[in-house]
């Protein structure tokens, strides 16, 4: 392959933009679908992308029932964000936190 043809080969990112991933915290993106509906409960389906994971996989996903209410689907999509930011504070927040702890007194101390 031509090196001009490997600059003009997309790299999937803007494929990514258009299927409507969202960013989500340390370096993180998300995805959340209506999959359907039971009994007037809403059915969510996401997934996490966890491109630097070191575990067995790198993503995390989940489905949600939320319970028939007023709220419209841009409501529910957003309190389910909500919850997978939280999911990834849980798990990664205090070691990429600490870790950029580490890297900042790193580089202060290079400084010297």
């Amino acid at each position: 392959m031509a090196e001009s043809d490997a600059a003009n080969m997309p790299d999937g990112r803007d494929l990514l933009r258009t299927m409507g991933w969202e960013p989500l915290p340390f370096s993180c993106l998300g995805l959340v679908r209506r999959t359907g509906d039971v009994k007037g409960n809403n059915i969510w389906s996401w997934i996490i992308l966890v491109p630097w994971s070191s575990e067995g996989k790198p993503w995390i996903d989940g489905t949600e029932i939320v319970p028939a209410t007023t709220k419209t689907e841009d409501d529910e999509r957003a309190d389910i964000f909500t919850k997978m930011r939280g999911i990834l504070d849980d798990r990664y927040g205090e070691t990429v936190g600490n870790r950029a702890v580490d890297d900042f007194l790193s580089e202060i101390l290079d400084d010297v």
